[in-house]
């Protein structure tokens, strides 16, 4: 058990939909991926193929068709502990302000009052956010400050993995290029385990140690991201990198479509 701890294993996970328009569709067909305990494994794919529905299987939020996922060695049957997760509208609740939206975690699990409100306070300054937005609503950040309170929401509680679904991908470009290295900052420092879903070849070759591409539902190429940390994308070697992932990512995905009824 000691082994597995932190680690997320999908053994030939299934999931299948029922839809009154398309009947049965198969959002992931036989998936084997094992995410390392630490690592920071980024999902790339097309949209309707499968990446949040891996998500949502290790959440604990649906259960499989078939299959396994087991995170720290025990199969998921439920929402486990330790598990921070990030989507990319962030999920606040508006009618909460900024601290109380960060706590909330730390409030189900009936941490007193005082300590999850340090615990939050410590958690919004290690997302560079000011101090005197904890008294804000949501409505009254822009997009990059909510993405940054949703972090700090998943931080909170001092998860050992997260779980990332397009977390930035609704922002303008310097805006998410400073949430990565952000993200990057904090996972160098916490040593989380981190599945993170994106459409974006450019930010999975920026975030990652390794690369999954997936399409029709499954796993088409496992690739490293053998690049050394902190990461430039006007290095030559970086935009080396980027040209080969988008050419494997060009020859699985490009010109296809993610339909799944067969």
């Amino acid at each position: 058990m000691a082994a597995d701890a932190g680690v997320i294993r999908f053994q030939r996970t299934s999931k299948r939909y029922h839809t009154p328009a398309r009947g049965e569709v198969w959002a992931l067909r036989d998936m084997d991926l094992v995410c390392e305990a630490g690592g920071l494994t980024c999902v790339v794919g097309p949209s309707g193929c499968g990446k949040t529905t891996l998500l949502r299987l290790a959440a604990g939020l649906e259960p499989t068709t078939d299959g396994r996922v087991a995170i720290d060695g025990r199969t998921v049957t439920a929402p486990p502990p330790g598990i921070g997760l990030v989507s990319q509208e962030g999920s606040l609740l508006p009618w909460r302000r900024v601290i109380d939206n960060v706590a909330l975690g730390l409030e189900i699990q009936k941490v007193g009052r005082t300590e999850r409100r340090t615990r939050a306070r410590e958690a919004i300054r290690r997302v560079h956010l000011p101090p005197a937005v904890e008294r804000s609503l949501p409505h009254e950040l822009s997009g990059g400050m909510r993405q940054r309170v949703a972090l700090a929401r998943a931080l909170c509680p001092g998860p050992r993995i997260l779980l990332m679904d397009e977390p930035f991908a609704a922002v303008d470009e310097p805006t998410r290029h400073r949430l990565q290295d952000e993200l990057v900052r904090l996972w160098q420092a916490d040593g989380q385990t981190i599945l993170f879903v994106t459409h974006n070849v450019e930010e999975a070759v920026y975030l990652a140690d390794r690369l999954i591409v997936m399409t029709f539902s499954r796993t088409v190429a496992d690739l490293p991201v053998p690049l050394a940390r902190p990461r430039d994308r006007l290095d030559r070697v970086f935009v080396d990198t980027l040209l080969a992932v988008r050419r494997t990512f060009a020859e699985h995905v490009n010109g296809l479509s993610c339909d799944t009824t067969s």
